[in-house]
């Protein structure tokens, strides 16, 4: 059986994990600037969307210049996750499915909705979670 200690280092981490989840979320629909966004990653992060349609990055840099253009390109954006679980959890990594809907209106564009089930993996860096990986995978088609 788990010490107190370690059951009570699982709860802090779960919730440090699902408020960088909701963090990067926030930082999306903010729309303020991408430094906002990368700080929720790993300097050497993946971003797969390839299975919904979109491209993948690999790299902050590659990611920093794919966030710009989201911050930049869009007029409004919102997403909402929700069954946050925790496929595993280890001292320094962790794996989580989160489902989410991401909705964004493009400047002069049309409006874009997706329904994906997010797979993250996460570090802890330095004592910090970061996200380093984030593919997603289609749940249904957009309306």
């Amino acid at each position: 059986m788990a010490t107190l200690e370690q059951r009570i280092q699982a709860i802090e981490d779960r919730h440090a994990l699902q408020d960088l989840a909701a963090t990067y979320f926030v930082a999306i629909d903010d729309l303020a600037n991408a430094d906002d966004i990368l700080a929720c990653f790993t300097q050497d992060a993946v971003f797969d969307m390839s299975a919904i349609g979109y491209p993948a990055f690999a790299g902050i840099d590659a990611l920093r210049e794919f966030f710009t253009g989201v911050v930049n390109g869009l007029e409004y954006s919102a997403h909402y996750g929700s069954n946050f679980k925790i496929d595993s959890l280890e001292q320094d990594r962790a794996s989580v499915r989160i489902h989410a809907v991401g909705m964004g209106l493009p400047h002069g564009g049309e409006r874009s909705k997706v329904y994906v089930q997010y797979h993250l993996t996460y570090q802890r860096i330095d004592g910090q979670w970061k996200i380093s990986a984030i593919r997603g995978t289609p749940l249904m088609t957009g309306d």
